[in-house]
């Protein structure tokens, strides 16, 4: 296998930005109460790494960004699994 440029083998593990976003969100119990969702349904987001319901996903995308509308739909895409929306 060819080396990378940084000397590793192996490329790196892509970061879970749900559980990133639930480490934002001052932890598990602080989004499972915003939300209204159970711990168990936020373990399954967790481990799937998106969040598969659209109505959460705005909420919270909202909540950790109240003021700037651009970077809770950068965060939405994020969590929904989708790539980050092309600059024009």
């Amino acid at each position: 296998m060819p080396r990378r440029r940084n000397g590793r083998h192996k490329p790196r593990t892509p970061v879970n930005i749900v559980y990133r976003t639930i480490q934002a969100s001052h932890g598990p119990t602080a989004v499972t109460r915003r939300l209204g969702i159970s711990l168990a349904t936020l373990q399954r987001w967790r481990r799937m790494g998106r969040v598969p319901d659209p109505a959460a996903l705005l909420t919270w995308a909202a909540g950790l960004y109240p003021d700037d509308d651009g970077a809770a739909f950068r965060l939405a895409r994020r969590l929904a699994g989708l790539p980050p929306s092309r600059k024009s």
